[in-house]
């Protein structure tokens, strides 16, 4: 943790994380998070801050507390947990986030996005925001397409054609499930795999003045690049249907508001 006052914002880490705004009685007004702490801290005494219910806060602060993280997703959700806790007066946040997981099975093959968690089924995650995780989700169904191994007979006309053009059948399952789980697991090799074929995949639709498909590429290239960053702040619980953070780690951030 790091408290810097109003006129010393230089000292602000050009790094991720959350901060919070407090006043001169300890309390707090905002909590933000950023990708570039130093930057966005710095908007807020900026001329150009076209927020006027903001300009008011601002003249009231007189700490800003700074919580590192490992990466944007990591600040994303300690922003995330710290709204939940402390409800500061000036966040417009109408409600808070999803956490999302990703499930990956071979029986049935499949990757899915789920917001509930299944006792014994193997879950990845949590990831911050239905949408990237959503788009993550069909990034790594184009490129490990687990969900076209199965039987002909429970596959439509379309989907067996495509199985075939892409080569795969109900004994690639297991393969294609252990791809999957080293990009989830944030394997260097894995990750730069995917996004050098998204980013081939985007490239050659753009090229072909196929630009809707070139946007679609690109979201899911985004959101493979958002649920791969480093985050240790929340992990699964040991019973497999839930969440846990890491607590002492938040009692830190709220212990340095008093």
């Amino acid at each position: 943790m790091l408290a810097v006052a109003p006129d010393r914002l230089a000292a602000i880490p050009a790094a991720p994380g959350a901060y919070l705004l407090v006043d001169g009685r300890g309390r707090v007004l905002y909590v933000g998070r950023a990708g570039v702490l130093r930057s966005r801290v710095r908007s807020y005494w900026s001329a150009s801050l076209d927020r006027p219910g903001l300009r008011g806060m601002v003249r009231r602060v007189r700490r800003i507390l700074i919580a590192p993280a490992a990466s944007e997703h990591e600040a994303a959700l300690l922003e995330r947990v710290l709204l939940e806790r402390l409800d500061p007066p000036f966040n417009r946040t109408q409600g808070i986030e999803v956490l999302v997981a990703l499930r990956v099975s071979t029986a049935p093959p499949q990757i899915a996005a789920v917001v509930e968690l299944e006792r014994n089924a193997p879950h990845f995650g949590p990831y911050l925001g239905w949408a990237p995780t959503l788009a993550a989700a069909s990034a790594l169904a184009r490129m490990f397409p687990l969900h076209l191994c199965r039987p002909g007979s429970e596959l439509g006309s379309l989907a067996l054609d495509l199985a075939r053009r892409k080569g795969v059948s109900i004994a690639d399952a297991s393969r294609l499930a252990r791809s999957v789980v080293d990009v989830l697991d944030a394997r260097p090799d894995a990750v730069d795999g995917i996004v050098i074929a998204l980013e081939r995949d985007r490239d050659r639709a753009a090229d072909l003045r196929l630009f809707e498909q070139a946007a679609e590429v690109q979201r899911q290239l985004v959101g493979i690049r958002w649920i791969t960053q480093a985050q240790r702040l929340m992990h699964l619980a040991p019973s497999g249907d839930g969440w846990v953070c890491d607590e002492e780690r938040i009692a830190a951030v709220l212990g340095a508001v008093s």
